[in-house]
């Protein structure tokens, strides 16, 4: 089930290594079209770790949005 997160809740995988140009044109079609997809976390501890999805969190954190739809791995 999605549901809206707040996106300083929810740390980064960084094992990932991300071309700067991918987030940009990823968070220009997300500010065109919306997020499509939610991301998928998992609860580590009182924060949450991106499981799938990082480049959108990039993205949406890039664009200066407060939160994200998530959905979480149980």
């Amino acid at each position: 089930m999605a549901r809206v997160f707040r996106i300083d809740a929810i740390e980064p995988n960084r094992r990932l290594v991300i071309q700067r140009e991918v987030v940009e044109q990823l968070g220009l079609s997300i500010s065109a079209q919306g997020q499509l997809e939610p991301i998928l976390i998992y609860q580590q501890g009182v924060r949450f770790r991106i499981m799938d999805g990082e480049k959108r969190w990039r993205a949406i954190k890039r664009l200066g949005r407060r939160t994200i739809v998530v959905e979480i791995q149980r």
